[in-house]
């Protein structure tokens, strides 16, 4: 009876185990996944266009890149850059990594869709900010803080037509799986 019983207790505690696990590993996955909506109220100071746009990416599991799409439509002017920038919400920052017309990325088009990596080589230095190129690390604490935002400048707005705050801890799809935050 005793055996059967530190059976069970074990099996229970197994269970127990398999389940914290199995919650912290899709806590670990939604903070992996990233999305931003661009438009330019976003913009610092704001810009009054149609445009916008969507930033989705994922962190790799080892923390050495991230997989990115980028979408637009509708700007005023001709898409000239697409990149990744560090500063929080209404504030402007450096540019830290081109998504498309720079950096060894591909030309923006005019509208529609970039996909690319990111990784360490792509990271530009920001001394003023104090990030240092290729630290990628520097990077990722930066975006999982929501201090870093995508942007897309035009033939238009040299310095940005639309922009959104990269969130970080979304669920696969965008849709964040508890709705009380």
């Amino acid at each position: 009876m005793k055996r059967l019983s530190v059976i069970s207790s074990l099996a229970v505690l197994w269970a127990l185990a398999f389940t914290a696990s199995s919650v912290m590993a899709k806590d670990k996955d939604k903070d992996n996944n990233l999305e931003a909506n661009l438009n330019g109220f976003e913009e610092a100071p704001p810009i009054s266009t149609p445009g916008t746009g969507s930033f989705k990416a994922t962190i790799d599991g080892s923390g050495t890149s991230i997989s990115y799409t980028l979408s637009y439509s509708s700007l005023k002017g001709t898409a000239s850059a697409g990149y990744i920038q560090f500063g929080q919400p209404g504030v402007n920052g450096g540019i830290l990594a081109f998504l498309c017309g720079g950096g060894g990325k591909p030309s923006c088009p005019a509208s529609g869709t970039v996909t690319g990596t990111l990784v360490a080589a792509d990271i530009m230095a920001l001394s003023g900010q104090g990030i240092a190129a290729g630290d990628f690390g520097a990077v990722l604490q930066a975006i999982r803080r929501g201090a870093v935002y995508a942007n897309v400048t035009s033939s238009l707005f040299s310095l940005g037509e639309i922009r959104g705050q990269i969130n970080a801890g979304k669920g696969k799809g965008g849709d964040d799986d508890d709705e009380s935050e």
